[in-house]
């Protein structure tokens, strides 16, 4: 793997309470009670419409893991958002507005969702790029919002990484790549680099290779989260929307540690382009894929705003000197 200690002044010293147990069992799907969790895809276009990413749910794959924690998961008709702009993330600024900014159902997202209630607003792009890195999938821990790159679908001579749906789901979900069992080959929520990724979906636990794997541990954790309801059917969320900026939760995905330092910037109030419902027939969902990840902490800075007066004063300066070498050519010749 390169060397990339050069872009990562971030490393990830923070602050969050992880329960670390010694031992971990396997989860058995059957032994609770079924819970609910709803994600709503969107589609990024560009403004015109023309080109837009695939929606790569790899939904098959994604019920079956999370069948071991008895959590159903459903993806609602899709949303599209028109603006080129996302079409490829290349900050955490713009995840970060993708997720929070505006009032309830901006930039694609379903009206129901609050940064902490669902449903679970998943983007799916063209690319992600984090640096000199193109990774997989993003998401934020215990906090709404994924996102999910075409760069799945090539995985594997193109099988695609058919587990990074459901492992960035995982964070959201409260679930991180170290503690309560992540960290080896066969469990879902281990790093990236490190995890065995499913062929096809027979090498899913129980079945075959028996990989992306989750234990009691992560299913208690998963099943705990306010993400996961007692309903199939999205409720209206009682949360206030919060102001952005805000601190931002921790983001994790990948198979690097750490990402460079990013700034806020002051971001637009007003909602993007409105999000258009698309019809879903037999057939739609696509299939989806792993993430490999990273994780990075960073408080929100105050935006500055730039001095909008400053060419001004630059061009009456420039025009004052202009008269002054005037005058003075003038009295020597």
């Amino acid at each position: 793997m390169p060397n990339f200690s050069g872009l990562r002044p971030l490393l990830i010293t923070v602050g969050v309470s992880v329960s670390l147990v010694g031992c971990s069992t396997t989860a058995r799907s059957g032994s609770r009670p079924t819970r609910f969790v709803t994600i709503q895809p969107i589609q990024v276009c560009d403004s015109f419409g023309v080109d837009c990413a695939d929606l790569a749910t790899f939904a098959d794959a994604t019920f079956k893991i999370w069948s071991q924690a008895d959590i159903q998961v459903s993806f609602l008709p899709p949303n599209r958002l028109f603006d080129s702009r996302f079409l490829v993330i290349d900050s955490r600024d713009e995840f970060s507005e993708l997720s929070f900014a505006g009032g309830a159902g901006a930039y694609g997202r379903h009206p129901f969702s609050s940064r902490t209630s669902g449903p679970v607003n998943m983007w799916f792009v063209d690319g992600i790029v984090q640096g000199v890195v193109d990774i997989f999938g993003l998401a934020w821990i215990d906090q709404n919002g994924v996102l999910i790159s075409d760069d799945i679908l090539s995985f594997n001579n193109g099988r695609g990484r058919i587990d990074t749906v459901a492992h960035e789901l995982g964070h959201n979900l409260g679930l991180r790549h170290s503690g309560l069992g992540a960290g080896s080959a066969n469990n879902l929520m281990s790093d990236g680099g490190d995890r065995a990724v499913p062929t096809t979906i027979s090498d899913i636990n129980p079945d075959g290779a028996r990989v992306s794997r989750l234990t009691d541990d992560q299913v208690n954790t998963a099943r705990s989260s306010p993400f996961v309801t007692g309903s199939p059917t999205p409720a209206p969320s009682s949360n206030p929307v919060l102001p952005f900026p805000v601190p931002l939760p921790l983001l994790e995905d990948a198979d690097y540690d750490a990402v460079p330092r990013l700034t806020l910037a002051a971001l637009p109030q007003a909602p993007a382009e409105p999000a258009e419902s698309l019809p879903v027939g037999p057939g739609s969902a696509l299939p989806g894929v792993t993430s490999a990840e990273f994780a990075l902490h960073s408080k929100s800075s105050q935006a500055v705003p730039e001095p909008g007066s400053l060419s001004w004063i630059g061009a009456a300066l420039l025009l004052l000197v202009g008269r002054v070498g005037s005058q003075a050519q003038g009295g020597r010749s």
